[in-house]
């Protein structure tokens, strides 16, 4: 992830590893504020999910926090 400023690139494999792990292609997160409405839209935990998605969808949010 390339950070300047407000501006946030993710780089093309960090793309191509969220786009398998979520369904969607992060092509649209260009600030901070768009990768913080992506975590809060797309990496909510629900009871429903699995023990693995769990645990994917919390190291995503870790992960992608500035």
């Amino acid at each position: 992830m390339m950070v300047h400023g407000d501006q946030v690139r993710l780089t093309p494999r960090e793309r191509k590893v969220i786009r398998r792990l979520t369904g969607i292609d992060p092509h649209f997160i260009r600030d901070r504020e768009g990768l913080n409405r992506f975590r809060e839209q797309h990496l909510k935990v629900y009871p429903s999910d699995s023990a693995q998605i769990r645990m994917v969808k919390i190291l995503l949010r870790k992960y992608l926090v500035l």
